[in-house]
């Protein structure tokens, strides 16, 4: 199984003020247990670093950063100009959504390399018509 992550997913696994931490914190001793491939982007990393810096601290976006690019078992995919063309149509279609940019570029993503399930907070991955870890 492979499972792409979100920002509200990195978010809630390193502040522990975030209202979904202890369920984060359960959802990835899953992921770890069982094995499970996890997969991110490029624009989900920017989004979950700058996030991290303003909501808990520079340090500790630091060594979020620092274990994201050390990392062996996750893979993180690139956004090119094809996938923002990709998103960009698929964010002006979804008008009656709330979906944010990074949102979609996600879902382009997903649908690419055939990944049906996200490890998120946001519901909006559900709107998107995928499963929620």
């Amino acid at each position: 199984m492979k499972l792409f992550i979100d920002t509200s997913a990195w978010l809630a696994l390193h502040d522990r003020s975030d209202k979904y931490f202890e369920e984060a914190s359960a959802r990835s001793l899953i992921i770890k247990k069982r094995k499970i491939e996890i997969i991110t982007s490029d624009f989900i990393m920017d989004e979950s670093i700058t996030i991290i810096r303003f909501r808990v601290s520079h340090q500790a976006a630091i060594l979020f950063g620092d274990s994201l690019f050390a990392s062996k078992i996750m893979k993180i995919l690139r956004v090119d100009s094809e996938h923002i063309h990709k998103a960009w149509a698929l964010f002006k279609k979804f008008n009656d959504k709330s979906l944010s940019f990074t949102d979609c570029t996600s879902f382009i993503l997903m649908k690419e390399i055939g990944v049906q399930s996200a490890f998120t907070f946001d519901d909006h991955f559900r709107q998107g018509g995928f499963d929620i870890f």
